[in-house]
């Protein structure tokens, strides 16, 4: 055989399981941070109708104070283990949102793109260590330590809220989609009007999803299949 006719031997598929495109990491990572908003958001208002059968039940205590001590403290008990049920529910799922969907998230966010680096410090600085901090620091109120551990505390969350607002402006920029500006807007506000810091994780819940299905229909460039290499 004429070695200038004789065609190079194919390469053979590679057997190694393919890497994610860009547009699926993306589409994972808005994925993740739209379940975290979710989940936060039901969280949030369970605890907001805890407190109100807090309040709801009490009220109903002294209206009935004329009945006998039995019925009140029977009321009372039921209200307390009412409250203390939502409690726990809202934080469990409070935190299972923020700490195993949307912290993740924003890191995997961050891996893609760098510009969201600075968001992901500050949000997990804070979110993680501001309530580690809490939760040593609140038992301990009592104590001079416990009140500069819980002061700490609450900076960091403070910082890990700034985060999520430098988020929302960078997601406004890189997606073009001004939910996010008018969710970070609704986060500064929100720092002294808290309810509006529960409308902002509605508005990125929305825009999350709406970033999830443009990423999720986006196809990647494949690169161009090397031709046939005939040697020479």
């Amino acid at each position: 055989m004429s070695g200038c006719d004789k065609m190079a031997t194919p390469t053979p598929p590679s057997t190694q399981p393919s890497t994610p495109s860009t547009p699926q990491r993306y589409a994972e990572a808005f994925r993740m941070m739209k379940e975290g908003a979710l989940i936060l958001i039901i969280g949030e208002i369970v605890l907001v109708a805890a407190g109100m059968w807090l309040v709801f039940g009490l009220l109903g205590g002294v209206l009935s104070a004329h009945g006998s001590i039995e019925h009140i403290a029977k009321w009372l008990l039921g209200v307390g283990i009412g409250t203390l049920i939502g409690v726990l529910v809202g934080l469990v799922a409070f935190l299972y949102g923020v700490y195993a969907k949307f912290v993740p998230g924003v890191t995997k966010l961050s891996e893609i793109d760098s510009s969201y680096s600075t968001a992901k410090t500050l949000i997990r600085l804070g979110y993680i260590w501001g309530v580690i901090l809490m939760i040593i620091g609140v038992p301990l109120t009592l104590l001079v330590i416990g009140i500069l551990i819980t002061f700490v505390g609450l900076i960091l969350l403070l910082l890990g809220h700034i985060g999520t607002i430098i988020l929302c402006f960078n997601l406004n920029g890189k997606e073009g989609n001004s939910l996010y500006l008018i969710a970070g807007i609704l986060f500064i506000i929100g720092i002294f009007v808290p309810i509006l810091s529960f409308i902002s994780w509605i508005l990125l819940y929305i825009a999350f999803s709406n970033s999830e299905s443009k990423w999720a229909t986006t196809q990647s460039t494949p690169a161009p299949s090397p031709g046939p290499v005939t040697l020479t």
